[in-house]
C-alpha cells in the first residue's frame, strides 16, 4: 500500500526522481495501451476466440439473389449494412447497455438485452447470436477463467459483448469499433470466398468501411451518452422497475432514431435456410 510520505531530497535528486517518475508513468501507461489494444483485438477477430467465420451475415444469400456480384456491389451492400443495421441499432444498442451496466441500472440493460434478442428476425440470425454467445461465453471461462451466469446468455452475442466489454472498462467508441469491425471484416472474407473477389479488392473495401467507422463512431458515442444521462435525470411515473426500464428505453430510442426494422434481411435469411448449396451458416 502506498503511504504518503514528505519529499526531502535536493533539488538534484528531486529532478533526477521526476525524471524516472515519468519514465515509470510513460511505462505504465503504454502497458496499459498494449493490454487494451490486445484485449480489443481478441475480441475483433472472426476466428478466435468464437469462430464468427462459419456465418456470413446476409452475404451469402446476397450472392445467390444477384444483389451482390462484384467490388462494387459488394461495398455497396457493407456500406448499407453499416449505416442501418450497425449505426442505426446495434452500435447505439451495445454504447446504452454498457452505460446502463457502468450506472448499475441493471434493470435497463436487461431491457435492452431482451429488444436486441427479439431484433433478431430469422431463425438463422437467433442461432447465430446464441452460438456465439455460447462460444464467448466457453473462451471466457476456458482462457480468462470468467465464469458467465446462465442468465447473461440468454440474449445472444451482444448483450454478452456488452458485459465483457464493461467488465474490463473499455471506452464506449472502443468497443463500438471493436464490435463492429470484426462483422465488417466477416463480411468482406465470406465475399472474397463466395463471389469470389480478390484480396486486394476484399482490402479495398476493409479500408473505405473502416474510415466510414472513424467517421461515425465518435460523434454516435457521444450522441449515445448525452441521451443516456439525460433520460436517467428523468423522474418517470411507472407502477414497477421493469416498466421504468421499458419507458427508457422507449425514449432513447426516439431520441437516437434507433430502429432494427431491416425486413430485405430479414427475408434474404430466410431464403438462405433453404438455399441448395451453402458453405456459411447464416
Amino acid at each position: 500500500m502506498a503511504t504518503l510520505m514528505t519529499n526531502r531530497a535536493t533539488p538534484l535528486a528531486q529532478s533526477s526522481a521526476n525524471a524516472v517518475d515519468a519514465i515509470d508513468a510513460i511505462t505504465a501507461l503504454n502497458s496499459i495501451d498494449i493490454d487494451v489494444t490486445g484485449r480489443l483485438l481478441m475480441l475483433a477477430s472472426s476466428n478466435l476466440p468464437i469462430g464468427s467465420y462459419t456465418y456470413s451475415q446476409g452475404i451469402e444469400p446476397a450472392i445467390e439473389s444477384g444483389l451482390i456480384c462484384d467490388e462494387a456491389s459488394s461495398l455497396e451492400f457493407m456500406s448499407d449494412y453499416l449505416a442501418l443495421a450497425l449505426c442505426r441499432y446495434e452500435l447505439p444498442l451495445l454504447a446504452l447497455m454498457m452505460a446502463a451496466l457502468m450506472s448499475d441500472d441493471n434493470a435497463l440493460a436487461d431491457a435492452l438485452g431482451a429488444d436486441y434478442h427479439a431484433s433478431r428476425e430469422s431463425k438463422e440470425f437467433v442461432y447465430e447470436s446464441s452460438q456465439l454467445a455460447l462460444s464467448l461465453s466457453a473462451w471466457l471461462g476456458d482462457v480468462l477463467e470468467l465464469d458467465v451466469p446462465d442468465r447473461l446468455l440468454a440474449h445472444g452475442f451482444l448483450p454478452l459483448f456488452a458485459h465483457i466489454s464493461s467488465y474490463w472498462q473499455l471506452e464506449p467508441a472502443q468497443a463500438m469499433t471493436t464490435y463492429a469491425f470484426g462483422q465488417i471484416e466477416n463480411m468482406v472474407l465470406a465475399a472474397v470466398k463466395t463471389v469470389p473477389l480478390g484480396q486486394m479488392a476484399g482490402q479495398r473495401i476493409i479500408w473505405q468501411l473502416q474510415q466510414l467507422l472513424s467517421e461515425r463512431i465518435p460523434p454516435l458515442a457521444a450522441s449515445v451518452q448525452q441521451s443516456f444521462l439525460q433520460v436517467q435525470k428523468l423522474s418517470l411515473a411507472a407502477n414497477s422497475l421493469e416498466e421504468t426500464s421499458i419507458l427508457k428505453l422507449n425514449l432513447l430510442y426516439q431520441e437516437l432514431h434507433m430502429s432494427a426494422n431491416l425486413p430485405n434481411l430479414a427475408i434474404l435469411s430466410c431464403q438462405h435456410e433453404r438455399q441448395y448449396s451453402r458453405l456459411f451458416r447464416s
